[in-house]
């Protein structure tokens, strides 16, 4: 066997175990809670156990209203992604490619992000209402910040000396974009955009939380203010499986990029 195929070989190998270990984990806390629960360590209508939880899940997931609920905070994360996602790589990539603009306004886009952004929610509610369009605009602030300073840190990634001298052979200005900063560039935006997308279903969930007639964040409040504890973590599962998913999804696309990228540094 080769080095190369030898170290593919390894390399699945070790990706089999891990996904092993962490199954197993899984397996063994949701184990030790449904044994807690039967031995009367923890009260039923504090902490339900797993498998009164994955029944009503179940019938969540039958259920009209919370699929019309769910659907609502898919539509506001999706539009909040889309809006935000594309407007933060421009500016980021303005912010990173000019030293002036870029040392100018980076020190604010690094004290926003250092202040918890859940207290500007009265402010978007008293501006742009109780509607869409708050829960919105606050989606786009979580998606924005995050995925302009990474787009920021990925230009400054790039080699000055590779634009400098392909500039010097009369390259344009798309061609240097798409040979030097676009292949430099795209595994640290992928993963700007992947921590972004979490910081938005964030943010949508709590503008939901704070004021709303529809949505995930809506559900969660008044199962936890009536107390339906069931009801409630059934949906927090709900949440956490869909959050891990899009986040393992980006997270293989951040590989394959990465990948994409080794390949092209080694021709």
């Amino acid at each position: 066997m080769s080095n190369g195929m030898y170290f593919v070989a390894s390399q699945s190998m070790l990706k089999a175990r891990v996904i092993i270990t962490q199954i197993a984990v899984i397996v063994a806390i949701l184990a030790a809670w449904e044994s807690a629960v039967d031995a009367h360590w923890i009260a039923a209508d504090i902490l339900p156990p797993p498998s009164t939880v994955m029944v009503t899940l179940g019938g969540l997931l039958r259920s009209m209203d919370f699929l019309a609920n769910a659907g609502d905070t898919l539509v506001r994360v999706l539009a909040a992604f889309a809006i935000g996602a594309p407007l933060a790589l421009l500016v980021g990539f303005i912010m990173g490619e000019n030293i002036t603009i870029g040392k100018s306004f980076s020190p604010i886009f690094n004290l926003v992000l250092a202040v918890p952004q859940s207290i500007f929610l009265p402010i978007f509610a008293l501006v742009f209402g109780l509607g869409f369009t708050e829960k919105l605009m606050f989606g786009i602030t979580h998606v924005f910040f995050v995925v302009a300073v990474s787009t920021m840190a990925a230009v400054h990634q790039v080699s000055h000396a590779h634009v400098i001298a392909a500039r010097s052979f009369g390259a344009t200005r798309l061609r240097i974009w798409l040979s030097i900063y676009l292949p430099a560039m795209a595994p640290h935006v992928i993963t700007g955009l992947r921590v972004g997308m979490i910081f938005n279903i964030i943010g949508i969930l709590l503008a939901e939380m704070y004021a709303s007639q529809s949505g995930l964040g809506m559900l969660l409040l008044r199962w936890s203010e009536s107390y339906e504890v069931n009801q409630l973590m059934a949906a927090t599962i709900f949440i956490s499986v869909v959050t891990i998913l899009i986040n393992e999804a980006m997270r293989l696309w951040e590989a394959g990029v990465g990948r994409w990228q080794s390949a092209r540094m080694a021709e």
